[in-house]
């Protein structure tokens, strides 16, 4: 339901106050002897005027009796109502939401005007609400449509853009006496039957299904069923490898309805959502730690000495030299923090940095860099001695190649050399029938490492033919790679130096299948990705600086993600999940992907759907610059080979 003004009845409706009616009723009635009214008749007048419930109760009619009745409740409501009488838990909820819509939200009630604000200004700001009619505002009362009346000429809006929100009867008689709609909600002692009676929009149970979207469209659901009859065409036969395309797509297409349509129904939902209630409140006091991480620990008001320098204080920490109050004696119980101290310097705040890139990346990388930095090791660190205890658990959990190569039958050589030289004449009749001369240079490449291979095989003495054409060692990008002349005059220029030749043979080795070299080179450009991304001008407008960082930062926080994809990695290790252990990051480039967009929508406080899609944006911007540079690169060693071979 979407309309421009909600207009609320309080009692009943967005406070429970039948604890303080009840009371002040009960007190002013016993006070004259009708104490054998019950607290549901009390209750079945909620809604009147004092008047009229003091009659109904009583059946007394005098006027004068009844001024009387009304002045000692006032008196008995200013000392026990606002502290019994409580907000609904859905009210602030829905108030807010309603007002973020930029809908227009009033209380009509015969309750006093000064009485709804002592309890709602406790929760909400003085101009929240854009007016509120009390009992003093109107010389009639509910159901007369007087104060309904009055509100619409203060709003300035037609009736049918107006919904009025009641809980009983009489709430619904002035609704339909003014003209404009009206939805019951059940808080109250009316059943929904007796609301029915009366024109309604909805008869609801919790004010929160004014906010609710509506119900799903046969257009989506036939969407939805194509969409899963493509699903299981593609996902069967389980023994063919699926793509997961249209399982991707109907899974967006299904959250995207669930956003904006009510898919199950009212009852299902309600008793859904109450069998999820204990599950849902462990959640939030997750999601509450996740943001609030690892917390420091209480200062201590107790007075101590320091055993490094005696000098006395109170506090966590000595003031003079930093040492620690919780000095403790060696024992056998500290030998293993010890020994992991010693060789790799990792003490408890790599412990805690662990742990919370396990379940709060995001909220961990956006917190270090504001300056939250005490509790956790530093990225570089991290990813240092994460890819070392990964290769070492590489170490014990796969089997090595001089394993393998020990329970492998070998193959002789002389299979290997007619396979290497069926290859080379496939290559070869390849580069004749393609012109393409990048498949070519390809080719070529290839070709000459198979020639080197058999040469290596070939006996010296083997008058066995040569495969490759002159063209090969001339023109080929492996000669100009490996044998080119600008090659050859840096080893040149590197010989005549010892120090600097031994020095480049020491990198040259080191260089070679480094995994931490590698992962290095490659975060520059998932940094400028990001900066790119997710700080553009226009985003920067609109979010605050909590979420910005530079370019530096953004290279620490890709650190970060990568020792992330490394610790998992480890995880993955004891329990056989091995087939991606060669890879850069040893996980499959989709769970990669799906890991970034989580730490992204943590990191820059977005929705999903925005970090999706930027978090695309990354691998697109950070390949088209990986691109560019290794065109850079190309560029210039093949001018340089050029402007030597002019020399």
């Amino acid at each position: 339901m979407s309309y421009q003004a909600y207009l609320f009845d309080f009692d009943y409706t967005l406070a429970d106050s039948s604890s303080g009616i009840v009371m002040c009723f009960r007190n002013v009635l016993e006070r004259h002897g009708y104490a054998d009214v019950t607290d549901d008749a009390i209750r079945r007048t909620i809604g009147k005027t004092l008047e009229e419930s003091f009659s109904i109760l009583t059946g007394i009619t005098d006027a004068d009796r009844l001024a009387d009745f009304k002045q000692q409740y006032r008196q008995e409501a200013d000392i026990h109502m606002t502290r019994n009488t409580h907000l609904f838990p859905e009210t602030l909820r829905v108030l807010r939401a309603l007002k973020r819509r930029g809908a227009r939200v009033g209380i009509i009630s015969t309750k006093y005007r000064f009485r709804i604000h002592e309890l709602l200004d406790q929760y909400l700001p003085a101009d929240f609400l854009d007016f509120v009619v009390g009992g003093e505002d109107v010389s009639r009362a509910k159901p007369d449509p007087e104060g309904l009346l009055f509100a619409i000429g203060r709003l300035g809006i037609k009736k049918k853009h107006i919904l009025y929100i009641g809980d009983s009867t009489v709430d619904a008689e002035t609704a339909q006496a003014a003209g404009v709609d009206f939805a019951g909600v059940t808080h109250g002692v009316t059943t929904a039957d007796e609301l029915r009676r009366y024109p309604h929009r909805r008869i609801m149970t919790t004010l929160d299904e004014l906010l609710a979207p509506p119900r799903i469209s046969i257009g989506q659901i036939v969407l939805l069923a194509l969409l899963g009859r493509l699903v299981c065409a593609e996902s069967f036969p389980l023994d063919e490898d699926p793509t997961f395309i249209f399982l991707t797509l109907f899974l967006l297409y299904l959250w995207k309805v669930a956003r904006c349509r009510r898919i199950l129904p009212t009852v299902v939902r309600t008793w859904l959502n109450k069998q999820l209630h204990p599950l849902t409140v462990r959640y939030r006091a997750f999601h509450i730690r996740q943001i609030r991480g690892k917390m420091p620990a209480p200062l201590s008001t107790q007075t101590c000495t320091c055993r490094n320098c005696g000098h006395t204080y109170t506090g966590n920490f000595c003031p003079r030299c930093g040492q620690t109050r919780g000095v403790y004696r060696f024992q056998l119980k500290h030998a293993a923090g010890n020994i992991l101290r010693s060789l790799f310097r990792v003490d408890g705040k790599f412990g805690h940095t662990l742990i919370a890139l396990l379940y709060r990346p995001g909220h961990l990388m956006r917190g270090f860099m504001q300056g939250r930095r005490a509790a956790y090791s530093m990225p570089l660190q991290t990813l240092f001695l994460l890819v070392a205890f990964y290769l070492l658990a590489m170490q014990l959990v796969i089997l090595q190649p001089q394993d393998r190569s020990k329970e492998a039958t070998p193959m002789p050589d002389s299979v290997k050399i007619e396979r290497l030289q069926e290859s080379i004449v496939e290559l070869l009749e390849e580069n004749a029938q393609d012109p393409d001369f990048i498949s070519q240079s390809a080719n070529n490449i290839a070709i000459a490492n198979m020639q080197a291979q058999l040469d290596g095989l070939l006996p010296a003495d083997s008058i066995a033919p040569s495969l490759t054409h002159k063209e090969t060692d001339d023109n080929s990008i492996s000669s100009l790679l490996n044998h080119s002349r600008l090659r050859q005059h840096l080893s040149s220029w590197l010989a005549q130096s010892p120090f600097l030749s031994h020095v480049w043979t020491l990198l040259e080795r080191w260089g070679h299948g480094n995994r931490t070299l590698q992962i290095i080179l490659i975060l520059p450009f998932l940094a400028v990705g990001t900066y790119w991304a997710f700080q553009s001008r226009r985003r920067l407008r609109r979010h605050s600086t909590q979420v910005r960082f530079n370019l530096m930062e953004h290279f620490f926080i890709q650190a970060y993600i990568a020792a992330q994809a490394i610790l998992l990695s480890i995880l993955c290790l004891p329990v056989g999940l091995t087939d991606y252990a060669d890879d850069l990051f040893a996980l499959p480039w989709w769970f990669l992907f799906l890991l970034f967009w989580w730490d992204m929508r943590q990191l820059y406080l977005c929705s999903w759907w925005d970090s999706l899609k930027r978090s695309a944006l990354v691998y697109v911007y950070g390949s088209l610059l990986f691109v560019a540079v290794c065109i850079t690169l190309a560029g210039i060693i093949i001018l340089g080979e050029l402007c030597l071979r002019t020399l």
